[in-house]
């Protein structure tokens, strides 16, 4: 199948649900620019990794994908679940994902009361429960596209590497549990269990298309759901 086209509508859909959707160059963000240093531990953060803030998605470099086009949506599928929870959170969802780490600052105030001083240890990669919970269900989703599109079943070793590693600034660091809980949600996704998120992008993929999935076993046609 020609996932190209696959992309554009799938882009057109995002942009229809956030108007101000946009996906953009890192190189010409001097935001990323920022960020890359504030993030020093990354050392791949402006060529591997995409970042979404609101409903702006980062990427390495313009044009993005261009000869990938399954990879584009599987990524941008993941982060369409983000900006439906920072939509559906607003601050909050900036303010969990960044817990403990974004408590550090007040550690300045320690000039004031030394009791503060202690705030500093929340720069420290501490565990983000909630930055593990907001992207284990990004990676649900990656797991699930890829699933439904292609028929194919996870790496879970190289997700559960994602949560233990310097690319969320180890926001998790029991490997095993992790890659559990995505064994867990890919069964859950294959049973389609699905939350109103997940829902709502499989029924772009049913609702957009009428065509067959590379080995005709997966159809969609007349909004009837051949995936499961």
């Amino acid at each position: 199948m020609n996932f190209k086209y696959v992309r554009e509508d799938l882009e057109k859909q995002i942009k229809k649900e956030f108007p101000k959707f946009e996906i953009i160059d890192k190189r010409d963000s001097k935001l990323m620019k920022l960020l890359a240093k504030i993030l020093f531990f990354n050392k791949t953060f402006m060529t591997s990794y995409i970042t979404v803030i609101g409903s702006k998605v980062y990427v390495p470099k313009l044009p993005w994908k261009k000869t990938n086009p399954f990879g584009a949506i599987s990524v941008l599928s993941h982060e369409w679940v983000h900006m439906k929870d920072g939509k559906r959170l607003g601050f909050m969802f900036k303010f969990l994902y960044l817990f403990p780490q974004i408590l550090a600052p007040l550690a300045l105030l320690g000039f004031w009361n030394p009791w503060y001083f202690l705030f500093a240890l929340c720069a420290l990669p501490l565990p983000a429960p909630w930055r593990t919970k907001f992207e284990l269900r990004g990676y649900t989703i990656s797991m699930a596209v890829s699933w439904w599109l292609l028929d194919r079943r996870p790496d879970f070793d190289f997700y559960a590497k994602q949560f233990v590693g310097p690319a969320y600034y180890w926001m998790y660091p029991f490997e095993d549990y992790i890659r559990e809980r995505l064994e867990e949600e890919f069964e859950r996704i294959r049973a389609d269990r699905l939350e109103p998120h997940e829902k709502h992008i499989k029924m772009f993929f049913l609702e957009k298309f009428n065509t067959i999935y590379y080995n005709g076993a997966r159809k969609i046609n007349n909004g009837i759901n051949y995936f499961s």
